[in-house]
């Protein structure tokens, strides 16, 4: 497999980082106090950035740890071409950014810079198409719906959709900024998640979620001043001390060390122990404490089980985490995946997401429960399920189906040579006997699995909830 790093060092060099920042600068503050602390760093710090010289603390930063200082504000700059706003909403400022960003990048190009580090650097700039850039963001990147990752976004928009999800905790992500195009986005926090925080608890400060999002219903102007975006506040602070602070300098200097590559399908490999492992991410702990986080589908290769039985245990414990870690209410995720289970058995297994993704937004669930569920029934499975169902099917209608019709229908559903109109043209012309005994099994086999799998389901995640919970009290017990 060809690896391409993501960095690669110098032989006996350390590598040259920028530091971007555009406000109070706590993480570049950490990161300069990090890399000048006497322990052994793969980088140097050897310039500070900011776009806004009269408000962020970069002159501070600067003096105190003597290093030169890149002034080009942003506001003054479009201030100067007749912007009054710098929002990338209109084509004349995204021409503008482009001309800000080629003109910083020349102020930066003498530095010879490696790579650089976005400490709450606000404005979008293709300065990352010219040389790499790693930003940290408050929230968990690899959470996702649909293939979407919930927790992108600006400002306090993750934070506060996290905290209206009913997640009791958050995480910092560090990712490799992409460039952008247009508004960004589509491009904003879509970058490989190199390395994401252990769990920081939310600071409710005494509101339930449910007055949290009655809150949000009644918002009218920005900006807002009310309990939610203090909630969102007080989080994000302590995300920044236990989060950002931990798992941004572990990121920083692992990227620096040339510990991360992406192969030819675009997954991300990590440098553990000499060896190129490929993750989802790393989960950093601080003091170079850290787990690999590998990708679901990568455990359950065929033929790499060490154990009789491993690969059916590692599938039960994909599935678990995947339930257990879904963000929303118990009932939530309970409901996305008893109702994924209801569409499983009683729709076509070639159609079953176009029906069960529909149903998620009416009846209110989790999209990642309705769709893990239909595949109660997939090709592999229906072999075993659909003649036990058509047998039943057939009982409750009195028919008299031939033993080799579910057979047939199996053949139908599997079969990748026809269209999707083609199977069910097919399955009508099986005659209604077999359609009804279908339908009919189907119902049955539904209001069996449903409720067990609901209530399953709500168990297992409240469960887990409380561990982590207990988990975290005595973590924060022994730190305190």
């Amino acid at each position: 497999m060809n690896l391409k790093p993501l960095f690669t060092p110098a032989a006996g060099k350390k590598a040259r980082v920028a530091l971007f920042l555009s406000g109070s600068g706590s993480n570049a503050r950490k990161l300069l106090s990090v890399s000048t602390s006497g322990s052994e760093c793969s980088y140097e710090i050897v310039v500070l950035v900011t776009d806004a010289p009269e408000t962020s603390t970069a002159r501070v930063l600067a003096k105190e740890y003597a290093l030169p200082l890149i002034e080009l504000d942003i506001k003054k700059f479009y201030a100067e071409h007749g912007e009054e706003k710098i929002a990338l909403s209109t084509p004349r400022r995204c021409e503008l950014r482009d001309e800000w960003s080629d003109k910083l990048y020349k102020l930066v190009e003498p530095y010879q810079i490696d790579f650089g580090v976005l400490a709450g650097f606000v404005p979008l700039s293709n300065i990352v198409s010219k040389i790499p850039c790693l930003n940290v963001h408050p929230g968990d990147l690899t959470v996702t719906e649909d293939g979407v990752r919930i927790f992108a976004g600006l400002h306090y928009l993750p934070v506060e959709n996290a905290i209206l999800r009913g997640n009791d905790t958050l995480r910092s992500s560090v990712i490799l900024a992409q460039n952008y195009s247009g508004s960004g986005k589509k491009e904003v926090d879509s970058g490989p998640i190199l390395g994401i925080s252990s769990a920081v608890p939310v600071e409710f400060n005494g509101n339930t979620v449910e007055q949290l999002k009655e809150i949000k219903k009644q918002r009218e102007n920005a900006p807002y001043q009310d309990a939610l975006r203090q909630v969102a506040s007080d989080t994000i602070e302590q995300l920044k001390i236990h989060g950002d602070h931990v798992v941004y300098p572990e990121v920083v200097e692992h990227f620096a060390h040339g510990d991360y590559a992406l192969d030819e399908q675009g997954a991300l490999h990590f440098l553990h122990h000499g060896k190129w492992e490929i993750v989802e991410t790393v989960e950093f702990s601080g003091q170079d404490k850290y787990k690999l986080r590998r990708p679901a589908d990568c455990n359950l290769i065929p033929g790499k089980s060490k154990h009789k039985g491993s690969y059916f245990r590692r599938l039960f414990k994909y599935y678990y985490n995947k339930i257990v870690r879904t963000p929303g209410t118990p009932e939530f995720v309970a409901r996305g995946w008893a109702l994924g289970v209801a569409v499983g058995c009683i729709v076509p297994v070639f159609c079953q997401l176009i029906v069960a993704i529909p149903l998620s937004f009416l009846f209110r669930c989790s999209k990642v429960g309705a769709i893990g569920g239909t595949f109660i029934t997939t090709p592999p499975t229906a072999i075993f399920i659909y003649p036990v169902q058509i047998w039943v099917g057939n009982k409750i209608i009195n028919g008299d189906l031939s033993s080799d019709a579910a057979l047939r229908l199996v053949e139908i559903f599997n079969s990748d040579t026809i269209s999707f109109t083609q199977k069910w043209s097919a399955f009508a012309d099986m005659g209604m006997d077999l359609v009804a005994a279908f339908f009919a099994g189907g119902v049955v086999w539904a209001l069996v699995m449903v409720p067990l799998i609901y209530f399953s389901v709500k168990k297992s995640v409240i469960s887990y909830r409380n561990m982590r919970d207990n988990r975290r009290k005595k973590k924060l017990k022994v730190q305190g």
